[in-house]
């Protein structure tokens, strides 16, 4: 795409994403078990629970809609942190707003980080 390709600056490139992917992997793990200890589950109005699953939604929607139909890699690695962080705050919805609902969460969120693992970022390098 780029003459950065042809002096093999991609290999270097791709790991970038790969190690942002890793970071928010790893630290909303970190996350949720240093703060998710010192938060009390309590039992939180029922009609507003569904909300926590919007990120989850909106990042799916991000990786598996917007994404592909990305071609710059700059705009598609933009878009690939916008997701993940999207994803992201459904444990921190889990943490603070919906206590009760911190484990399911806390996977759904885990869920929507492991599905940007960076396999489809080769075709921007390639």
């Amino acid at each position: 795409m780029n003459n950065d390709n042809a002096s093999g600056s991609h290999p270097k490139q791709l790991m970038v994403w790969w190690v942002i992917w890793f970071a928010f992997l790893v630290g909303i793990v970190q996350i949720y078990f240093i703060i998710g200890r010192t938060v009390e589950s309590s039992t939180a109005n029922a009609s507003f629970n569904f909300l926590g699953l919007a990120p989850f939604v909106v990042s799916s929607l991000i990786r598996w809609i917007v994404l592909p139909k990305m071609r710059r890699p700059q705009s598609a690695l933009a878009m690939f942190i916008v997701g993940i962080a999207i994803a992201e705050s459904s444990c921190f919805l889990g943490l603070f707003l919906f206590p009760a609902h911190k484990v399911e969460l806390f996977a759904l969120s885990v869920l929507g980080i492991v599905q940007f693992a960076p396999f489809f970022a080769r075709k921007y390098f390639s």
